[in-house]
């Protein structure tokens, strides 16, 4: 419950590039492997609070209760909706079922445990999964563990908990008041205790076969949890609530009594993608894309839903297994229409555009209660628990409140009183049912819309993007094995006006030559996709609308080759590539962010470098210099950046040793499981960065997606070396064999092919608050310390750049010198027109670089082939 908004570096402006929804990796379950084409894909999740659902016996509190929830299975059906996941059904003095008792037992507010079984039957009997939330790291204070342990260290569960000292009077824990006045306490268990997680997982297991007998088909299909740590970050070894110690023998228990049980979580920190927990969790939420397509919504702009998508599928791809549940809204959050201004008069209808972005995006959707009729509600300060009541209002099932509306509410004056619903407003079911424009009647279009096309539910996702800002443009592409691919063009308009967008559609061939294309609502033609029209593919939309278009005849252009992998490096390279060995211990932390050897190669064109060693995935930054023709900076002026990176304009003042002056900078960074790359461009008048686009760590791929990069930039990051240097010592720099590899086409590198001059390179690491480390290569072989803010070079023992390779092109048995000066240059072409046209039968004359018996236009070709080579002599 308790989370914190912490979002990555943002992307820059991109061109349509394509992000593959098939990944590899082992673990899991068979599905696992591929992030959309799973039968998760297919599910339409709702979520609501019980509490808040449905009343059932018109009762003196009118509290939503389990006979409400099988009462409810109409509606819900004829929504579309194949699975609920309601809040925490367990003994809790809170309205909203956090901080509960025992999780064997049920909430008597709600019913018996008869009433949900009997639920779980009848939704399973509409082909409607339940989940159920799971609170499974600490436990309500009004509990038996608690209250005999409290002050009592000779307790029996004194070990249970997580009293923080002797006397068992100070814990990790909360206190609080509810909504109804009651105080609300909860207490962290001791995970590291085999007792407690026997207990917890014990719990578990009783709602996956309720009458424990070897058939599971009586329980509940999964769970999700609440606030998610790979790490906790308190408490020794963090209580054991870690996904090492906790969630990983927790969930191979659960799927030892139920092998398709599917788990899914909530990440404490709302900042993380979620890919670090796919290694045991089935499904983690989208929080970061959940505050951009809000924010999209509300700007009526379309760039972080492409930013939040792009991130979020290479953290799913990283991981190797699992998938995401798209949410948009949820109870934690304003409700979905106050945050994006549907509330306002002028733009009411953003609700629907806001149904187009969750419906048609490419995970599994997560509807919030109510968001389909556009309910309201902003968190209020009311100082308690109940502040947040107006994100969780009951339910509107009718036009004025009344059975089977809850009315939970009115226990507290202060939200009851504030209240957004009222009667006659307009948000609630009796008002929209049957009414084709209603919020309601939208999403039932959009989910039967999702339902009928397996694109939609399993196909990939590739960024189309248009000429106009407002619009969100992809296509979704499913090839099912034994069938034949569909591909479907989408496209959400997100402002308020009647909009005409131009798609790029150059990341698909088109092998007759066209393609029909066909609305997928309408089935009315659209216009004819041609090689014409392929870069800019017209396509309007009303406002606030959406389109869905077939593309009968079309192929994906093959993805690039990735020629860099992070792997293997010192093997890829060889004794001949090796440049440069850190002789200075890490002052960034072992493992974590080193560099420990330099190699570099050259062919014909272009130049690959690697680098073993780590890189940290919060922002800290690996700057790669590279001095490969005149005209660089001898000390970085790079005051006209700004972020994103960050630390990029603090490195400004850093002085190069002499003979180094660098024009080209690759700028590396990385969040979580994505890498972004800039390049600069340096010269004596400043610099120019060009965003070359972003990567996904560890996947031994160096393409880059989503930048500008016609040049074909590769970068690669492996992260998985643990050997080398340390914080201590750089003794053993040379065992490291993983790192980040780097691919430089000489076009990008502003040189021919062969460029046969010099180059000159180095590489360093840099803090977000630009703080260059002690890891420097070639290395400065002073003690572990950093080199500090704008370090001078020039004072620091030993050359800190390295030279790098020749091409084979350029060795000197083909150099064509003919001047003998030792190096190709104007003389040399000189001298092949001063013999022009010449024969020479022998094919030994001046001027015959080709050896072909005369001197003609081949022999010009050549030498500019090997312009500046260095010839020796």
């Amino acid at each position: 419950m308790l989370t914190k908004r912490v979002l990555g570096r943002g992307m820059g402006a991109a061109a349509a590039v394509v992000v593959a929804g098939v990944v590899g990796g082992a673990g899991g379950t068979s599905w696992a492997r591929d992030p959309f084409n799973s039968p998760v894909s297919d599910e339409i999740f709702y979520h609501f609070m019980p509490i808040a659902w449905r009343d059932s016996n018109n009762d003196a509190s009118r509290f939503g209760d389990f006979q409400g929830m099988t009462d409810s299975l109409d509606y819900l059906q004829s929504l579309g909706v194949t699975a609920v996941w309601m809040n925490p059904i367990f003994p809790s003095a809170a309205y909203h079922g956090y901080q509960h008792g025992a999780g064997d037992q049920i909430d008597p507010d709600f019913g018996t445990q008869q009433q949900f079984l009997a639920f779980v039957a009848a939704a399973k009997a509409r082909g409607i999964k339940v989940y159920l939330d799971f609170v499974v790291y600490g436990i309500s204070q009004n509990s038996v563990w608690f209250q005999s342990a409290f002050g009592n260290p000779a307790s029996q569960y004194d070990s249970w908990l997580a009293f923080e000292n002797q006397s068992n009077t100070q814990f990790l824990g909360s206190s609080y008041n509810s909504w109804n006045g009651a105080t609300v306490g909860f207490i962290h268990w001791d995970l590291r205790n085999a007792a407690v997680r026997s207990m917890v997982t014990s719990w578990a297991l009783k709602w996956l076969d309720p009458d424990n007998n070897p058939a599971t088909d009586d329980g509940i299909a999964g769970y999700r949890f609440d606030h998610c740590w790979v790490t906790y970050p308190n408490g020794p070894s963090g209580w054991g609530y870690n996904l090492s110690s906790f969630w990983t023998p927790f969930f191979a228990a659960l799927r030892a009594a139920k092998p398709d049980v599917f788990n899914f979580g909530e990440q404490a920190d709302w900042g993380s993608f979620g890919g670090e927990f796919l290694s045991q969790f089935d499904a983690m939420f989208t929080k970061p894309f959940e505050f951009a397509a809000r924010d999209a919504l509300a700007f009526e702009y379309a760039q972080p839903l492409y930013d939040r998508m792009d991130t979020t599928i290479s953290s799913a791809v990283a991981a190797g297994r699992g998938t995401f549940l798209t949410v948009i809204g949820d109870h934690d959050v304003d409700r979905l229409a106050s945050a994006i201004g549907s509330f306002n008069t002028l733009t009411p209808d953003r609700a629907h555009a806001a149904a187009a972005v969750l419906m048609l995006q490419p995970f599994a959707p997560v509807m919030y209660y109510g968001d389909e009729l556009g309910m309201l509600g902003f968190r209020q300060e009311y100082g308690s628990d109940d502040s947040d009541i107006p994100r969780r209002e009951p339910f509107k099932w009718n036009r004025v409140a009344g059975a089977p509306m809850s009315n939970y509410y009115v226990v507290n004056p202060e939200s009851y009183n504030g209240r957004f619903s009222r009667d006659n407003d307009g948000r609630s079911v009796e008002e929209q049912q049957g009414v084709t424009q209603s919020v309601l009647e939208t999403y039932r279009r959009l989910i039967a819309l999702r339902k009928a096309q397996p694109a939609l539910r399993r196909g990939d996702y590739r960024p189309a993007r248009s000429t106009n800002g407002s619009v969100w443009s992809f296509v979704r592409r499913h090839e099912p094995q034994g069938g034949a691919a569909e591909t479907l063009l989408v496209a959400v308009n997100l402002s308020g006006f009647l909009s005409s967008a131009s798609v790029d559609l150059r990341g698909f061939t088109l092998p007759g030559g066209t393609s029909a294309v066909t609305d997928v609502v309408s089935g009315s033609a659209a216009a004819t996709l041609t090689e014409a029209n392929r870069a800019g593919y017209p396509v309007t939309m009303g406002a606030y609308g959406f389109r869905v278009l077939r593309l009968a005849d079309v192929a994906p252009v093959p993805p690039p080759v990735s020629l860099v992998s992070g792997r293997a490096i010192p093997a890829n390279y060889g004794a001949a590539g090796l440049l440069a060995t850190q002789n200075t211990p890490t002052t960034f932390g072992n493992n974590s962010n080193e560099l420990n050897q330099l190699y570099a190669r050259r062919d014909r064109n272009g130049l690959r470098i690697g680098l073993t060693g780590n890189l940290n995935t919060d922002g800290t930054g690996l700057v790669v210099l590279v001095d490969g023709r005149p005209g660089g900076q001898s000390v970085l002026n790079l005051a006209d950046q700004n972020p994103p990176p960050a630390g990029l304009p603090a490195l400004t003042g850093t002085r190069f040793d002499e003979g180094f002056e660098p024009e080209t900078m690759l700028f590396i960074n990385a969040f979580g499981s994505s890498i972004y790359v800039d390049q600069l461009e340096l010269s004596g008048g400043g610099s120019f960065k060009t965003y070359r686009g972003r990567g996904t760590v560890n996947t031994g791929s160096g393409i880059l997606q989503g930048g500008e990069n016609f040049e074909g930039v590769q970068v690669a990051l492996d992260n998985t070396n643990t050997a080398g240097v340390t914080s201590s010592s750089a003794a053993n720099a040379a065992t490291a064999t993983t790192g980040a590899e780097i691919y430089l086409p000489n076009e990008a590198l502003g040189l021919p092919s062969p460029a046969c001059a010099e180059v000159r390179i180095a590489a360093f690491i840099c803090g977000t608050n630009g703080i260059v480390s002690s890891q420097w290569l070639p290395g400065s072989g002073g003690a572990a310390q950093n080199l500090g803010f704008a370090p001078d070079l020039r004072t620091v023992p030993g050359t800190q750049h390295a030279a790098g390779p020749t091409a084979a092109e350029c060795v000197p048995s083909t150099c064509p010198d003919l001047s003998g000066d030792g190096t190709v240059n104007f003389t040399d072409v000189t001298g092949v027109l001063q013999a022009w046209g010449a024969q020479y039968p022998a094919s030994t004359g001046p001027g015959d670089v080709d050896a072909d018996g005369s001197v003609s236009f081949t022999d010009i070709t050549q030498v500019l082939r090997f312009w500046g080579a260095m010839c020796g002599g």
